[in-house]
Formats: C-alpha cells, structure tokens, sequence
C-alpha cells in the first residue's frame, strides 16, 4: 500500500515566508514514531522545542497523529520536510 500525502503543489505566493506551518503525520502507535519524525523535521529547521509537538493517539489507541508547528522559511524547505516523512517507514500519512 503507497502513503497518502496531502500537500498543496501550488506557487509560493499562497505563503508568505517566513510563516507559521503546522506538519501532521499519522502513523502507527510505535515508540520511534515521535523520535523519527522529529528527527526528519530537525535536520530541516534545527532543534524542536516540546511546545512545537502536539501527539494525540486514535479512540482505540492503535494510531497516532503528531503534529509539528515550525516557523516555513521557504517551498523548498517544506518540499525536502515533506519529501524526508513519506520515505521513512514509520509514516503513514502526511497533511
């Protein structure tokens, strides 16, 4: 089964940067998951801050969102963000 990622491939011009950009990943509940994607969101922007990451796990606790606010300094950098998530394996789906 392939990722879903849902990202807008429009012009730049829909941003204006630097902004504020909210990165949501679902994947299944497993310890790395965190640990991953911030890993692939820090090597992009520098170190997280906890108050950046908001997690809530699924009614039955199988899955779990986490969600990454970062401060976007360009398309490029979300396109490589973006790019970094749907190959690692711990991720399900990207919004």
């Amino acid at each position: 089964m392939g990722k879903i990622s849902i990202v807008s491939k429009d012009n730049d011009d829909i941003f204006k940067f630097p902004c504020e950009y909210p990165i949501k990943v679902f994947g299944l509940n497993q310890p790395d998951l965190k640990q991953s994607v911030c890993a692939i969101v820090e090597g992009h922007i520098g170190q997280l801050h906890d108050n950046q990451i908001t997690i809530k796990k699924s009614s039955k606790g199988k899955y779990v969102s986490i969600t990454v606010r970062i401060i976007a300094t360009s398309r490029k950098q979300l396109d490589a963000i973006n790019h970094d998530l749907q190959a690692s394996p711990l991720v399900s789906y990207l919004l």
